[in-house]
């Protein structure tokens, strides 16, 4: 009997330890981020600038660097472009998505 009291104690025991360490677990964590420098990129971010560049800086840069599309092949892509999103915009007029009707008492 004696024997059965001492493993539930020792159990108790273990489990608490095993939490308390858990709770200690994450204060390190955040101690060592906090200890360390910040990032330079956060996201779209970096040194406090937004990287997405603006169609025109890319624009520009493809010109200066010589691999811009000349004016006919720029064109060419545009009005595929236009044809294929007149056609898909056509495609959505003659089938709709189809759209479950709300359940009943909900309007």
């Amino acid at each position: 009997m004696v024997s059965n009291a001492r493993f539930s104690l020792n159990l108790s025991a273990s489990g608490m330890l095993f939490v308390a360490l858990l709770a200690l677990a994450p204060g390190a964590a955040f101690a060592q981020a906090d200890s360390a420098e910040a990032p330079s990129r956060i996201g779209n971010i970096w040194d406090s600038l937004p990287h997405q560049p603006t169609e025109g800086n890319v624009t520009a840069k493809e010109h200066e660097s010589g691999v811009a599309p000349d004016t006919a092949r720029e064109r060419d892509i545009n009005k595929e472009l236009q044809n294929l999103d007149q056609q898909l915009l056509n495609e959505e007029k003659t089938h709709p998505p189809t759209i479950p009707p709300p359940p009943p008492g909900t309007n």
